[in-house]
């Protein structure tokens, strides 16, 4: 890509006109792999600029924003310290797409994404175990030592995002391809949550069983355990004291129905 087609390609990304957009992302397809370091770095921000945009106010770009991940995800590995260093600047419209595109590049990414959850803020380790719940394949396995340990994070927001990516994982990792004593792990963990003192990590967590038990993570014990803690949430059992939580009882209901079609 020559330098006058690099400008004509960041100029496009920078007009409201859909198809300017268009232009601009089909240039960076074909020639931003070949770009010098610099003017890739300077690629790479211009792209994740589209991330702002509010598709509320613009339906129209949701297609374009889409497409911008895939450009990005198709630079590889060599992009994740940039995503991650945009990250700490940006709002939430723009995390969740750099979260995506972290995802998209997959196992390469979960070193990077690993040292954040661990290390980083709480906001950032929320987006970074978002990023993790949507890599696909069996390697998410590797994250579990630090979803597992978010599970005892100070901050709501962190205990919420790691409940819902050890569901997320459990679909990506076949039960067969995790040990027992890791699939014992996640259960007790996730059996914990249901005790969280806020409501929308309780729903998280019974989400998360519910994804065990139809994915065949759970022993007949375990299944007892969570088929008496989801009567109870639901006010079925003899105590009839429910969660006052709705979004609670509404994740039990779906928890039930799992098991109930595993019995």
């Amino acid at each position: 890509m020559s330098v006058d087609t690099l400008a004509t390609a960041l100029q496009s990304l920078q007009s409201d006109r859909p198809e300017a957009i268009g232009e601009g992302l089909g240039y960076l397809r074909v020639g931003m792999g070949a770009l010098p370091e610099a003017e890739f770095r300077r690629a790479v921000e211009e792209l994740c600029s589209l991330f702002y945009v509010d598709t509320v106010d613009r339906p129209d770009l949701q297609p374009l924003l889409d497409r911008a991940v895939e450009v990005l995800a198709a630079q590889g590995p060599k992009i994740v310290g940039q995503l991650l260093e945009l990250m700490k600047g940006s709002d939430i419209k723009s995390h969740l797409y750099l979260a995506r595109t972290l995802a998209a590049i997959g196992h390469a990414a979960l070193p990077a994404l690993r040292r954040v959850i661990a290390t980083e803020d709480p906001y950032s380790r929320s987006f970074a175990l978002f990023a993790v719940g949507k890599v696909r394949g069996p390697a998410v396995r590797e994250a579990l030592p630090e979803v597992i340990g978010s599970l005892m994070h100070p901050d709501k927001e962190v205990r919420d995002s790691a409940a819902r990516t050890l569901g997320k994982i459990a679909e990506a990792v076949p039960a067969d391809q995790l040990a027992e004593d890791r699939r014992a792990e996640i259960f007790e963990v996730l059996f914990r949550t249901l005790s969280d003192v806020q409501p929308a990590v309780r729903a998280k967590a019974v989400r998360s069983l519910g994804k065990l038990a139809r994915l065949s993570y759970m022993t007949p014990a375990q299944q007892e355990r969570v088929r008496t803690a989801v009567l109870r949430i639901l006010g079925r059992d003899e105590a009839q004291e429910w969660d006052r939580a709705f979004i609670v009882r509404r994740e039990a209901e779906e928890a039930l129905r799992h098991l109930e079609a595993g019995a």
